[in-house]
């Protein structure tokens, strides 16, 4: 059964930096057939920080991607984990929101950000 993985923000950054680490390890879970999800929440971050002339790539890399919007149970798995998190570990509201998301699609989070995510019920990999 192939891996669902939801990719981090920081993970996407790269990639689109051209860091080879990311560009290999996007490249090896697409060879193995891996389901790459991207949270809403994450496509914010990214747009909001695009430079100009990078849509048309930004672009290009979320077409493989497919988009996980917030729903009911992610924007409640959200709270609670905020309810927990964010005065011990500083969580913001989009962490826990992709937090959440990756916890309710039954997937793991793929991240190089382990400190943002403190959650015990979360599954995360950690590539490179």
């Amino acid at each position: 059964m192939p891996a669902s993985l939801l990719l981090d923000s920081d993970i996407l950054i790269d990639h689109l930096r051209k860091e080879q680490k990311a560009l290999d390890y996007l490249q090896q879970e697409i060879d193995a057939g891996s389901l790459l999800f991207i949270s809403v929440i994450s496509r914010t971050e990214i747009f909001s920080g695009a430079r100009k002339g990078e849509e048309e790539t930004i672009q290009g890399l979320f077409d493989l991607l497919t988009p996980v919007d917030v729903d009911v149970a992610i924007a409640d798995r959200a709270g609670e984990y905020l309810k927990k998190c964010s005065k011990s570990h500083s969580v913001t509201i989009g962490d826990a929101i992709i937090a959440a998301t990756a916890r309710e699609m039954g997937g793991a989070l793929v991240t190089r950000n382990l400190k943002h995510y403190p959650m015990k019920d979360l599954k995360i990999i950690k590539p490179y």
